[in-house]
């Protein structure tokens, strides 16, 4: 069997794309351990904080996760009081997400922790770069709509 060389496999977009994403997951991981939570369930409430009452079935499609996931997910949320469901204005048979006052500040105290853990694995970016990372990931993640404007 030939074993590929480091060199070789970081070649490989689909690869480097999957090694970028695991250490920017752990480093977010390790910031948000003392608040108790983790990386997926922050991607969550921040979705509920920046959307306006997204149903799971929205919040299944923009994180790429099954619904059962979404469920457990927001089930966790709701527990610390960081968000809640509501019937959906438009359809009574959904469920809209959204978020408390509770969640909204906890949001904005554990952002903080997330993006000073996200500078460590950008460090050998300059500002520009990140800038043009982020936008080329939002053309890959999301092809059908335009990068959402950041709000510092």
């Amino acid at each position: 069997m030939i074993v590929p060389t480091l060199g070789t496999m970081l070649e490989n977009i689909g690869l480097l794309l999957a090694l970028a994403s695991a250490r920017g997951v752990a480093a977010a991981s390790k910031a948000l351990a003392p608040a108790e939570l983790n990386a997926r369930s922050y991607s969550l409430l921040e979705q509920i904080v920046l959307a306006d009452g997204p149903s799971q079935r929205d919040l299944a499609d923009a994180l790429r996760l099954d619904p059962s996931q979404i469920v457990a997910l927001v089930d966790q949320l709701e527990d610390r009081g960081f968000a809640e469901r509501r019937p959906a204005p438009t359809d009574r048979r959904l469920k809209a997400v959204v978020v408390t006052d509770q969640g909204r500040r906890f949001y904005a105290q554990v952002r903080a922790d997330v993006e000073r853990s996200l500078d460590d694995v950008l460090a050998d970016l300059s500002r520009d770069e990140r800038e043009q990372l982020r936008s080329l990931l939002h053309r890959i993640a999301r092809p059908e709509s335009a990068a959402p404007e950041l709000v510092d």
